[in-house]
């Protein structure tokens, strides 16, 4: 439980002061707050950078009291130069989002019309091509960073187990030829498993299941336990579009292609040259 002192309480990014009988708010940074943030010669998206200014700039402006502001403006400011972020770009920015929060508390009409955004990794140079198709599509470019801190420095927390992981592109493998079934599920691998196994059980001839026709027409086993995971994707049409790209690569599928129809020709030739998966 926070405790304050002197009429002020620290809280979240913001300190809460009692003055005269009403509240205000200064922003606040903690004592860990080490004022690195990333740098401007980082191989980010230039709009990735200017965020970072602008969430700064904004919340001064929206949560500081207008006394506080221009202390905190300048406290920001060197922060900003400390990561290398020109000078000229700051203060356009500050001025910027003064003039918009000025024209917003003016006009109280607010219309918001829901933007689309595409999403690609960002490669300096070859991403800020895809502006001019993105906007032939009335899309917005929204770029990904891949190489993050995340990919290389590895949580404190165990290893799911092969078959509790979910959100993922399986390919469970014959064991008397060649032939594979590739498929996705957001829920536990060993969940969709033992549907699988389950159909085989019934024997439903002729059922949707295309694993459970190979069964009973050839008589072949396939390697339950040796259930490969290639990709594990949250986001569902992503993982969609690596489902379709795994069927398409197997050397001997049993899938019926009807979750490929959705994947342009176009592909087709790249994805052909691939080795099978």
């Amino acid at each position: 439980m926070e405790i304050g002192s002197d009429n002020r309480l620290d809280f979240l990014d913001t300190t809460i002061i009692i003055d005269n009988c009403r509240i205000i708010f200064d922003n606040f940074h903690k004592k860990t707050f080490s004022g690195r943030l990333l740098n401007f010669h980082s191989n980010h998206p230039m709009n990735h950078k200017k965020g970072i200014i602008i969430s700064f700039i904004d919340k001064i402006l929206l949560l500081s009291h207008p006394r506080f502001q221009q202390n905190n403006i300048t406290e920001a400011i060197k922060i900003f130069l400390n990561n290398s972020y020109p000078l000229s770009l700051i203060f356009s920015i500050i001025d910027q989002r003064i003039k918009y929060h000025i024209h917003n508390q003016q006009n109280t009409q607010n219309f918001h019309v829901k933007e689309k955004y595409f999403t690609i990794p960002y490669v300096k140079s070859i991403s800020e091509s895809f502006l001019p198709i993105s906007s032939m599509f009335q899309c917005k470019l929204a770029f990904s960073i891949p190489n993050t801190l995340k990919s290389f420095i590895k949580r404190g927390k165990d290893k799911l187990e092969h078959l509790s992981n979910n959100n993922v592109i399986y390919k469970i493998t014959c064991d008397d030829c060649e032939a594979s079934y590739v498929g996705q599920t957001k829920r536990k691998l060993s969940t969709r498993l033992k549907e699988h196994m389950s159909d085989i059980i019934r024997k439903r001839t002729g059922s949707p299941s295309v694993i459970t026709d190979h069964r009973i027409n050839f008589d072949h086993n396939f390697k339950w336990n040796d259930v490969q995971i290639l990709d594990i994707e949250s986001s569902y049409n992503k993982r969609l579009v690596s489902e379709m790209i795994h069927i398409k690569r197997q050397k001997q599928g049993l899938n019926k292609q009807n979750d490929t129809e959705a994947l342009p020709e176009s592909y087709s030739q790249i994805i052909n040259s691939l080795s099978p998966s």
